[in-house]
């Protein structure tokens, strides 16, 4: 079973070498700039952000960072009044099982709790969460999407060669009115 929760101060170290550790399994590298060194410190995300767990069978398997607020460090391209969600990582022996899931449903109750829409930016190479997105009721934005020239400026110095000229994609959940 599938337990979604925050998680514990004790934990964080986990959740950033977890979050590491996924992040280096995708097909096209997520973690330049100085990127992991950030994301390992989750004690100083978790100041200004929410982060949330999953956890399959006791174990720590996933992590999400949810954004409520857009005047958060931890909040990208979010225009006030909007959550976002960031980081969301699923351990390679967890994946198919629903974690990432059960924590981007977790992050939309907290939206929906709040009354804000939410938003998440990602890149293209990131199809498996796409499918998650838009079968959770997310809608592509794409004319929110961060161009090349916007968020590599100044310029990344150790940019791998396929990010070069490709933007950042939005997509974008709200609660249902009436």
């Amino acid at each position: 079973m599938i337990e979604i929760r925050d998680a514990e101060p004790s934990e964080y170290a986990a959740v950033g070498e977890l979050t590491v550790a996924a992040y280096a399994l995708l097909p096209v590298d997520h973690l330049w700039g100085g990127y992991a060194a950030e994301i390992r410190d989750t004690a100083a995300r978790a100041q200004r952000a929410d982060i949330i767990v999953g956890a399959l069978d006791g174990e720590l398997v996933g992590a999400v960072t949810y954004v409520p607020d857009a005047t958060s460090p931890w909040s990208e391209w979010s225009e006030p009044g909007e959550a976002q969600f960031r980081l969301l990582a699923v351990a390679r022996a967890a994946r198919g099982h629903g974690v990432g899931e059960g924590l981007t449903r977790e992050c939309i109750r907290r939206a929906g709790a709040a009354g804000q829409p939410l938003v998440i930016y990602t890149s293209k190479w990131l199809t498996t969460a796409h499918r998650i997105y838009s079968r959770l009721g997310f809608e592509r934005q794409a004319d929110r999407d961060v161009s090349y020239a916007e968020w590599n400026s100044p310029p990344v110095a150790d940019l791998p060669l396929e990010w070069i000229g490709e933007p950042f994609l939005a997509y974008s959940w709200r609660a249902a009115s009436g």
